[in-house]
């Protein structure tokens, strides 16, 4: 793999986490903007002048409907609920994929009065939502009040149908409200008017409690699914490019060719599955406050590259270990790594501003990043080598001196090698020695250089 390549699939690994990142941040978001209109709403509400029995029914209604459409937005189900706030008897309208449905609620102080109050026969076509803590105790006084006036039909009726369709929330093709309690509404209230004072992890507002890891993991399956195509897409195109180079140049294309493709391919998704995954954890649990609440709001770019760069100085840390390249190498290539993925970043930026298209503009602005960071990073490697072989100088290590006079050099000057691993010893017998007198001859002399010997070495050469 060249080092182009391989900072290009940094940079496609990076693309695909960010794209999955920034899924999981925008769905968290939309999830805390309904939990803000919630509040907001109630607050408006809870402002009245009613007193406070008659003001918690109100409230409640805000509740149920805002409860009901974060509950949605949490399941990614295509409903709504919204309180008209008029004289007809729907105090809450709900919309849902292939139909329409309207609920009336009763918050009074007891069971009974509630029952009492949410029977009358102008809301028998209507869901009746009524406080958690009363509910089996509205089904049971409407059951028995069914049976007190059955001599009455309609009245009877009005009091078996509470019976039957009563329930604590709303629900509507899989969304539902959220539970609450008479007491429950009359502190929402107050908490509400004294704005200061309302607490949201009392009634399980805060943001650990409405982003829910469970949503983040399907919306970061769902987005991973999308991010896949075009990851997969941009890690065939080089492959692609040179089959079809070599169909150009031959006029043959054979299966063979596409044996590179298929073995890259499953290492490709690994590779992408898990720097999306720990993307989407990353920026998970920072919009859950898990991280501190400084870190909310955290780029999923930034979270991306610093994966990716992260899993390839893990990847040349363990090709160091198995020897495959020298930890100079490693340390090198992490560097470069980096570089690339900054200006990939940087660029991707001015692509999306140029190119005002999704995707398109930053997905083409963080290749041409990669491209000058390539070149930015070849430029440095001749003018670090080239400084090295004239002064000496390891750039702290970087560049390794090897001034061993290499064998070709030995061989050039008259100097006759020996290799061990070609010896075969045997013994010597000195009577077959004959003694001769040495004759000096002209000595021929090679001046040697420093120079580059290979990759960021610096040795002799003539």
């Amino acid at each position: 793999m060249t080092n182009f390549e391989r900072g290009y699939r940094a940079v496609t690994d990076q693309i695909y986490a960010g794209m999955v990142g920034q899924e999981v941040s925008e769905f968290a978001a939309r999830v805390e903007t309904s939990v803000e209109e919630l509040i907001r709403d109630m607050s408006k509400v809870a402002q009245n002048d009613k007193g406070l029995h008659f003001a918690k029914g109100d409230v409640a209604e805000l509740w149920h409907a805002g409860g009901l459409n974060l509950n949605a937005v949490q399941r990614d189900i295509d409903v709504i609920a919204y309180a008209p706030r008029n004289a007809s008897p729907i105090d809450i309208a709900l919309r849902g994929a292939h139909h329409i449905e309207a609920a009336q609620l009763k918050y009074f102080r007891s069971a009974e009065d509630t029952a009492r109050a949410i029977s009358d026969p102008k809301y028998a076509t209507l869901d009746k939502v009524v406080p958690s803590d009363q509910l089996e105790g509205v089904r049971e006084a409407a059951q028995r009040l069914a049976s007190h006036h059955a001599m009455r039909p309609e009245v009877s009726a009005s009091y078996q149908h509470t019976a039957d369709v009563a329930d604590d929330r709303l629900r509507i093709d899989g969304a539902e409200s959220r539970p609450l309690t008479e007491p429950q509404s009359r502190d929402l209230v107050e908490r509400l008017r004294r704005d200061d004072n309302f607490n949201r992890d009392q009634f399980e507002l805060a943001s650990d409690d409405v982003v829910r890891w469970e949503d983040l993991l399907r919306e970061a399956t769902t987005a991973a699914a999308r991010a896949a195509l075009i990851t997969a897409a941009l890690q065939a195109a080089p492959y692609l490019l040179t089959v079809a180079k070599k169909g150009i140049e031959t006029g043959e294309i054979s299966v063979e060719d596409f044996v590179p493709l298929g073995r890259a391919l499953p290492a490709t998704l690994l590779r992408s599955s898990l720097s999306g995954g720990l993307t989407a954890a990353i920026v998970g649990a920072a919009r859950k406050e898990m991280l501190g609440s400084g870190l909310k709001n955290i780029d999923p770019t930034h979270v991306s590259a610093a994966v990716v760069l992260c899993l390839c100085a893990v990847s040349n840390s363990l090709r160091a270990a198995r020897g495959e390249i020298a930890p100079q190498e490693a340390a090198a290539s992490t560097a470069e790594d980096a570089l690339t993925l900054a200006l990939a970043l940087s660029f991707s930026a001015v692509g999306q501003a140029l190119i005002p298209v999704p995707i398109l503009g930053s997905l083409v602005g963080s290749l041409v990043g990669a491209l000058v960071a390539r070149l930015i990073v070849d430029e440095a490697d001749r003018a670090i080598v080239g400084i090295a072989a004239s002064t000496g100088w390891t750039f702290f290590g970087l560049v390794d001196h090897d001034y061993k006079v290499p064998t070709e050099l030995l061989g050039a000057a008259g100097w006759r090698s020996l290799d061990l691993a070609q010896l075969q010893p045997r013994a010597l017998d000195v009577r077959g020695l004959t003694p001769r007198a040495l004759e000096p001859l002209a000595i021929d002399t090679t001046v040697l250089r420093r120079g580059v010997v290979a990759f960021r070495r610096v040795g002799y050469t003539a």
